[in-house]
């Protein structure tokens, strides 16, 4: 996982962070990824519009 900017999935309307891109089934914060409807990166999306346990975790540094 890139540490300075990882892999972010929309999942319903939400963007978790995961680990490995579209190959992910869980987010950080366990939540399950089925509705795969983009994936980018952290600061393409905005600290402010992600999961806020993805977040948390992240930077806790798991």
């Amino acid at each position: 996982m890139d540490e300075k900017n990882p892999v972010v999935l929309l999942t319903g309307n939400t963007w978790h962070i995961v680990e490995h891109s579209r190959r992910s089934s869980l987010a950080l914060c366990g939540q399950p990824i089925h509705d795969r409807r983009a994936h980018a990166r952290l600061k393409q999306v905005g600290v402010e519009n992600i999961c806020r346990d993805c977040m948390k975790l992240w930077q806790d540094g798991l």
